[in-house]
């Protein structure tokens, strides 16, 4: 009788014990840096990945399980971004939504690795992380692809020389851009490619970046920076009346740009992969809902970050374990993002990502092409 009864209180606490956890939240990370010069691109990452998890806690969670995310500033530093993973490892999350950039990512990729945590970029580009066979996805294009648009644009005008002005402080995206932008034009049209480098970590003296582009007489400018330097730059373009086209990557697309650079970053064209003023349903109704729970609008990391979330939460859906959700994100042939269906090829890649040009017109973005 005792034994009866000592197996029946053993199996109650095992019942008990796997209701808990039935009960528990299913916990994601996001990572990026929050609270450094360039936190646009992260803060606006942060709040497309809150968006999608309230939007599906709303609706019941997942298999009756809340989503919890759990954010990390890395601060823009690689010692504080490996101690964020280390963190979001001991809180046990599935997955990863980040990191925002390229030098972190390169960073901790290894980490994420060793630890067999999926992590999903939504802004990360540098071609040092394709063709890896890891548990790295982005839903973002490559240095490469971009470069290669541009390259293919400015081949077909008077562009025999561009200045190309990048920071070195996200070296794993701006010297990646710059080589692969280099090889691109020199193989379309010959053209030469002069770099001023600069490193926002350090103290920068804008207006000599400005006067070494005058000084290599180019026929356009470059700018791999991010917004609030991008703007900078702009304005000291502007103070030398050096009147050129001037372009910029992803990088640099927040409503920083505009807000710092005012009427010197006007005219300047941006590669873009997000278009907020498309007016497909789903792009409205994220907008709005955006507009609604953060007062602002979404730009393309918004876009990309609750893109990436909505992935991984569809994979939620039939396993929490991070070796299984790698597997099934391999798996997904057509997932509906906001602007394109998103499928990675066998690497964890983007495939054929959406790219177009915009242009600051009045303050506004505006697609071109």
């Amino acid at each position: 009788m005792r034994a009866l009864c000592l197996a029946m209180l053993l199996t109650t606490c095992l019942l008990l014990q796997a209701g808990c956890k039935d009960s528990e939240p299913i916990r994601i990370g996001f990572l990026g840096g929050l609270t450094t010069r360039a936190a646009g691109l992260s803060t606006s990452g942060r709040d497309g990945f809150q968006l999608a998890i309230e939007e599906i806690n709303a609706s019941g969670g997942i298999n009756n399980r809340q989503v919890e995310g759990i954010i990390q500033d890395t601060r823009g530093h690689k010692e504080t971004a490996l101690q964020a993973v280390h963190s979001l490892v001991r809180r046990k999350v599935a997955a990863i939504v980040g990191p925002m950039t390229s030098q972190t990512a390169v960073a901790v990729v290894p980490e994420t690795n060793l630890n067999k945590i999926p992590m999903i970029s939504p802004t990360v580009s540098t071609n040092q992380l394709n063709g890896l066979d890891d548990y790295f996805f982005r839903v973002y294009y490559t240095n490469a692809q971009a470069a290669k648009l541009l390259a293919e644009r400015l081949s077909s005008q008077e562009n025999k020389r561009i200045a190309a002005i990048y920071d070195l402080g996200n070296k794993a995206y701006t010297e990646d851009w710059v080589n692969h932008f280099q090889e691109a034009i020199e193989r379309e049209n010959g053209s030469e490619v002069v770099r001023i480098p600069f490193d926002m970590r350090s103290d920068t003296l804008f207006i000599k970046l400005a006067a070494q582009a005058a000084e290599a007489n180019p026929q356009g400018v470059l700018i791999l920076a991010n917004a609030v330097d991008t703007a900078i730059i702009c304005q000291q373009l502007a103070k030398l009346s050096i009147d050129l086209p001037r372009y910029a990557t992803g990088w640099s697309y927040s409503d920083d740009l505009v807000q710092f650079g005012g009427k010197s970053v006007e005219g300047l064209s941006i590669i873009q992969s997000a278009n907020v003023t498309d007016p497909a349903p789903a792009v409205q109704n994220f907008v709005e809902a955006y507009r609604q729970r953060f007062r602002a609008v979404p730009n393309f990391p918004a876009f990309h970050a609750y893109d990436a979330t909505r992935m991984l939460l569809s994979v939620l859906e039939k396993t929490t374990d991070p070796e299984k959700i790698r597997e099934e994100l391999l798996k997904i042939e057509s997932f509906a993002g906001l602007q394109s269906d998103n499928s990675f090829d066998r690497y964890g890649d983007l495939k054929n990502p959406r790219l177009h040009l915009a242009k600051i017109v009045n303050g506004q973005f505006i697609k071109t092409d």
